[in-house]
């Protein structure tokens, strides 16, 4: 209510031509009433001695508006009602440039342009700041998994591939426990739902691309998540079938940046906590004992090349240290009063002495041309502004391409 009236919106054609207007009325208002009151002193002084003229003596009691209304007749054409209909004209000729305009037409989904609007160039042409997400907006929004770095040792620095790495390829094979780790917490903590198709194949569905991006990349390295039932999952490993339980999930959130999931391993009973999430969460969770300084330069070199970064951990439980803090999990997640905050607080009484097992680096790649339309709007004057949850370095990377 404090607000008060809204300003109406008008392009800047419209403005400019409604106080031309304006002003080109008020000019002709001063114009009718002089040559009226000179048309009326010459009326009553001069044109009834003309015989000719024939005005009678006494004329009606609104004879003195008739001269300054033959004068506003007359004066008229100073503001031509067509001036409106013309401008629509050209602005719709202008919008036709548009859908004619070939730069403008999608190959690939055959997609011309269209201007819906006749006055689109005008709003084009007031606009001063461009406010854009990055991913889905600027990116294709589909991830691909590019490297890792696995126990301070890094994958896929050669050949842009860690799917293609011999080295890799020759860890899993070897079922080096650290690669092993890594591998499962890429396949489980996430939500991630595998589909079987009826030919056998699986798919993957998820609410994140990144999530999916690694999981198929899990999948490609021999940890293949095959189904989900309730809370049990099952994965193949080299032709080993692996059972876990999912007792507990702690959800991603924009303040804790990463996740975690408590699972239990159905083959021998251990209860373990996988962490997944941005390096300034997880590494203050890192255990003191372990050297965590290979992990964090890969990470800066990952983000240095636009790549979108995820760290992994991982830590034992012991049965009591579940059972205490399950009860108090769910004691919070039940709260009606400040229920994120506490569910927060207990999280990060789990998420700590985690063993740090890697790095994973997602490619997110720009559209098509957008380097080239971001540099003809900053050449056309427009500011661009691009909001990223990307670290410092991935942004500026993206800023430079």
């Amino acid at each position: 209510m404090t607000r008060g009236l809204p300003e109406p919106k008008l392009t800047a054609v419209d403005a400019m031509i409604d106080k031309l207007t304006g002003a080109i009325f008020l000019f002709q208002l001063v114009v009718v009433v002089i040559l009226g009151v000179a048309g009326n002193v010459w009326k009553s002084s001069e044109a009834r001695k003309k015989w000719y003229v024939q005005y009678p003596k006494e004329g009606p009691w609104y004879d003195f508006i008739v001269i300054p209304l033959r004068f506003e007749l007359l004066c008229s054409i100073m503001i031509p009602i067509s001036i409106k209909v013309s401008l629509d004209l050209v602005k719709s000729l202008y919008a036709k440039f548009i859908d004619w305009d070939l730069h403008m037409y999608d190959e690939k989904s055959d997609t011309p342009a269209h201007a819906a609007n006749t006055g689109i160039n005008e709003d084009l042409g007031q606009v001063e700041y461009i406010l854009t997400d990055k991913t889905g907006t600027l990116t294709e929004n589909m991830m691909v998994f590019r490297r890792c770095c696995i126990n301070g040792v890094c994958y896929g620095n050669e050949s842009g591939d860690a799917l293609k790495d011999s080295d890799l390829a020759r860890a899993i094979a070897n079922k080096v426990p650290e690669v092993v780790k890594f591998l499962t917490v890429m396949a489980i903590c996430n939500t991630v739902v595998p589909i079987k198709s009826a030919s056998g194949s699986i798919s993957y569905k998820s609410q994140s691309q990144d999530e999916d991006a690694l999981v198929n990349a899990a999948s490609c390295l021999h940890m293949v998540l095959t189904s989900k039932t309730g809370n049990f999952l099952d994965m193949n490993f080299n032709g080993l079938v692996l059972r876990y339980e999912i007792l507990d999930t702690l959800e991603f959130t924009s303040d804790r940046k990463c996740m975690s999931v408590v699972v239990r391993d159905c083959q021998n009973g251990r209860i373990m906590l996988l962490s997944k999430g941005a390096d300034e969460a997880i590494f203050p969770c890192i255990s003191s004992e372990q050297q965590v300084r290979p992990v964090v330069e890969a990470v800066e070199h990952f983000a240095q090349l636009g790549l979108r970064t995820l760290c992994l951990a991982w830590r034992d439980l012991k049965e009591d240290e579940y059972r205490d803090w399950s009860i108090m999990y769910k004691e919070a997640s039940s709260s009606l009063i400040d229920r994120e905050w506490k569910v927060a607080e207990v999280c990060q009484q789990l998420e700590h002495n985690l063993e740090l097992l890697g790095a994973t680096a997602i490619e997110d790649r720009l559209q098509d041309g957008v380097p080239e339309t971001i540099e003809t709007l900053r050449k056309a004057g427009i500011n661009f502004w691009m909001l990223t949850g990307d670290k410092q370095n991935t942004a500026i990377q993206i800023a430079l391409l």
